[in-house]
């Protein structure tokens, strides 16, 4: 009895197993799916007291999609001076970056002991 009760259980656990990893494909596919009609894309990777890039760059007139994806720990980020504030709730905004000049991308999120140092430039020629 306790055999088919194990084995009924193992069962039970491969199948929702097996739903969450679909679901959760299905969710990324959407996701590709989106970005790809998006059109320019300017996506800041954060991981623990940095960002992916320490220069990035875009051209001024540009309407791009602005995004912040959290690889390690919980990060929020701004650039100065552009109004752009991406975090947990916002996390990509439409901008278009007007101004040529170079801006600094800085984590507004307390991360840790090296959040001071977690910095980026953008440049927009």
């Amino acid at each position: 009895m306790t055999k088919w009760i194990m084995f009924s259980c193992i069962i039970v656990a491969c199948l929702l197993g097996a739903g969450v990893l679909f679901q959760d494909i299905s969710v990324r596919q959407s996701e590709m799916a989106s970005q790809a009609h998006a059109g320019p894309q300017l996506k800041f990777i954060a991981s623990n007291f940095q960002f992916d890039q320490a220069e990035y760059k875009v051209k001024a007139g540009e309407k791009v999609t602005v995004s912040l994806l959290n690889k390690e720990g919980l990060h929020a980020m701004e650039i100065v001076g552009l109004n752009v504030k991406l975090d947990g709730t916002t996390k990509s905004a439409e901008v278009t970056f007007d101004k040529p000049g170079t801006y600094e991308v800085h984590c507004i999120l307390p991360c840790g002991t090296g959040h001071a140092n977690m910095k980026s430039t953008l440049i927009v020629s």
